[in-house]
């Protein structure tokens, strides 16, 4: 059989620019498809791969991932799946995260019940083992902010109306390890993101955060940075909480660096058991990839099936 795949723009309201869904046909036939959300400048998440049961061993599964990754080579490469089809991901070189979390939100007791958690998600607060030691490289841990916080006033605003890029850039240098940013880029994804929202104390721009959205499904957070100065005041949740606001019964997919995990691995976030990264960087050094990922064919302990002894 000869096998025709067609990538596609969708465009669904604003989503336009962040929104990409790639279809598989065999001749007329449309067999599988796969979705992706993407900043186009470094961020992109994969999801719903899905490929008709007759078609399994065509290999068209594989073939839609390897297309993602050469449209997207040089990005963050995010997905996430069920423990039966991990090895499909690692098969194209994919490695599980362990930085990937969900936000609950208002799904939060239902996890708890079991109704929505196939392990899918890690016990909360679970910590890995690198993580009981000093974070290696340069990726900076929160602090406790010594500001009295009713000296302050808080607002929060949507949208990029009030949104000073050089501030912003700023603060999501400092966020993320002091690395050298382009405030061009920053100013052009937060405006080609479908939310944003932007927190002032007194006035000052002092942290934000923006999410790609497919409006229907799927959302994806990226850039929650605090000024240091004003860690410890609730304002990352604050503002991934209204970020959520506007994704509602949204899977709400987000990842952080390895100073970054503490903050996240608590209520109302489930930490991902069963998400995956194909790293913008594959060459990166042992000591900084083992904080990010899980080595190759990983499992845990109620993954692995006895073998049948018969």
């Amino acid at each position: 059989m000869g096998k025709i795949f067609q990538g596609i723009e969708e465009i669904i309201g604003h989503a336009s620019k962040s929104l990409y869904t790639l279809e598989a046909y065999d001749d007329e036939k449309h067999i599988g498809g796969a979705k992706v959300l993407t900043d186009n400048e470094a961020w992109t998440l994969l999801y719903d791969v899905n490929v008709l049961p007759e078609y399994d061993e065509e290999g068209v599964a594989g073939k839609l991932i390897e297309r993602v990754k050469n449209r997207f080579q040089g990005h963050e490469i995010f997905s996430y799946t069920d423990v039966d089809t991990l090895s499909l991901y690692e098969e194209h070189g994919f490695k599980r995260s362990k930085n990937a979390f969900t936000y609950a939100g208002e799904n939060d007791e239902a996890i708890d019940s079991g109704l929505l958690d196939k392990g899918f998600f890690l016990p909360i607060g679970y910590r890995y083992e690198t993580e009981f030691y000093p974070v290696v490289g340069d990726f900076p841990e929160g602090k406790k902010s010594s500001i009295d916080r009713s000296k302050i006033t808080m607002r929060y605003e949507y949208g990029t109306e009030y949104a000073d890029y050089l501030r912003i850039n700023e603060i999501l240098s400092i966020a993320f390890g002091g690395h050298e940013r382009d405030v061009n880029v920053t100013k052009r994804t937060f405006e080609e993101s479908q939310h944003v929202v932007l927190a002032f104390a007194n006035d000052i721009l002092v942290g934000c955060a923006r999410a790609l959205s497919d409006g229907v499904s799927q959302g994806f957070i990226l850039n929650v940075a605090t000024d240091p100065e004003y860690q410890g005041l609730h304002i990352g949740m604050e503002v991934v909480r209204r970020l959520a606001e506007k994704m509602p019964g949204q899977n709400i997919f987000l990842n952080t660096h390895p100073g970054g995990v503490g903050f996240y691995n608590r209520r109302p976030f489930r930490r991902n058991k069963t998400a995956l990264l194909y790293p913008s960087n594959p060459d990166m050094p042992i000591e900084i990839e083992k904080e990010f990922v899980l080595p190759k064919g990983y499992r845990f302990s109620d993954e692995i099936q006895e073998e049948d002894h018969e």
